[in-house]
């Protein structure tokens, strides 16, 4: 084998490997922003409930804040961050479920703003099933096209992908 050969499937390795991510996440600074944006979501949680502990459920690999009364539990792996309100610094997006007890009441995305060296909560939405990246201050989300009440909720066709604009405190559908 030449080197040159050798050189270019050692290359190619090393690419594959670097951890880059895909779908619009980045690692190394963006990784330790989604590291950030956990556990802050953790810690406003577990403020809120009081007398709350903190772990990663071993049986789906959330992380989970309970109180044995209600709950909530951070997906974690679909954290999103980018630059949402009008500042340089980056934000981020935390899909989370409520619980009360063990059961499963609602799911949501909270949005916070970058503050100082930490994150504030601005608003917390429900109706969207999946952000799926911040860019040029937008957020790319999927949604359904039919009420919460409507047998057709949730449905692959019944989906479709918008963008929304943080426009004066409130997340605006993009015309």
């Amino acid at each position: 084998m030449s080197p040159l050969l050798i050189f270019l499937i050692t290359a190619g390795i090393i690419v594959s490997c670097s951890g880059k991510g895909s779908g619009g996440r980045k690692e190394g600074a963006s990784g330790d922003l989604i590291t950030a944006a956990r556990d802050y979501s953790s810690t406003y949680f577990a403020r809120k409930l009081g007398n709350a502990r903190i772990f990663t459920d071993e049986e789906d690999g959330l992380v989970t804040i309970t109180n044995d009364i209600s709950g909530y539990k951070i997906n974690h792996g679909k954290i999103v961050t980018g630059l949402i309100d009008d500042d340089e610094a980056e934000d981020g997006i935390v899909p989370f479920y409520a619980m009360q007890g063990k059961s499963i009441m609602g799911y949501y995305h909270m949005i916070l703003l970058a503050s100082a060296d930490t994150f504030r909560v601005v608003k917390t939405v429900s109706g969207i099933f999946t952000v799926h990246d911040i860019r040029d201050r937008k957020i790319i989300a999927e949604v359904s096209t039919v009420s919460p009440d409507s047998p057709g909720y949730g449905c692959d066709n019944c989906r479709e992908v918008i963008s929304y604009m943080w426009n004066n405190g409130n997340l605006e559908k993009e015309e």
